[in-house]
């Protein structure tokens, strides 16, 4: 999930910093693959270690992957994640329990909310969607397709929106318009997911198929 998220956000770097210079700084997408890179490679380095040390560690190379907010709130998701990580095997209501774990603790660094023309216009809808999946038959791949789906349609809203925080605040109604870049990146990251665990699963499937 991780690998399959930073090949996207490495072919979309520019597209992201091309919207956060139409509000912002311009530097969303190279932080945000500055972030993304690390927790993949750290995910890697690690593969060995127990999950929740894995995620503990990714977060940490997260929030000095880069200054600002993007790594500081990606950094603060990875650490609720961990403490949520209880097992190195996780059902499928304990990985959505794991993501919940992750915008509670993040959401404790921001008083950022839907509206606001943040990540969190589309982080909130995706795992949302998660949850209301909770205690259903609803397999991974499922959940993940709905979160990925909220998250595109919280960061498409973002258009039409006026922003509350960052740089892009100063602009107030002139902010409307243009797509969030962090909302964007994070529709991306949950797209991706999406696609790592679907092709997760036809493999499985058809390796259990192959050997009857």
């Amino acid at each position: 999930m991780l690998a399959e998220s930073l090949a996207a956000i490495e072919s979309s770097t520019a597209m992201l910093n091309q919207l956060d210079a139409n509000t912002g700084d311009g530097d969303h997408g190279t932080a945000i693959l500055a972030a993304t890179r690390a927790a993949a490679e750290t995910a890697k380095a690690k593969n060995d270690e127990p999950l929740n040390s894995v995620l503990e560690s990714i977060a940490w190379n997260v929030m000095s992957s880069v200054g600002g907010s993007t790594s500081a709130l990606s950094g603060s998701f990875f650490i609720g994640t961990a403490s949520a990580a209880a097992s190195g095997e996780l059902d499928t209501d304990q990985t959505i329990e794991m993501f919940a774990a992750g915008l509670k603790n993040l959401r404790t660094a921001t008083k950022a909310q839907v509206g606001d023309k943040t990540m969190l216009d589309a982080l909130i809808p995706a795992i949302t969607a998660m949850q209301q999946l909770q205690g259903t038959d609803a397999s991974l791949s499922a959940v993940f397709q709905a979160a990925a789906a909220a998250a595109r349609t919280g960061a498409d809203s973002t258009k039409e929106l006026a922003a509350k925080f960052g740089r892009a605040k100063n602009l107030g109604e002139r902010s409307r318009g243009h797509l969030d870049a962090g909302a964007e990146s994070t529709a991306l990251i949950y797209e991706a997911y999406s696609r790592a665990v679907q092709d997760f699963h036809s493999k499985s499937f058809h390796n259990n198929f192959d050997k009857h």
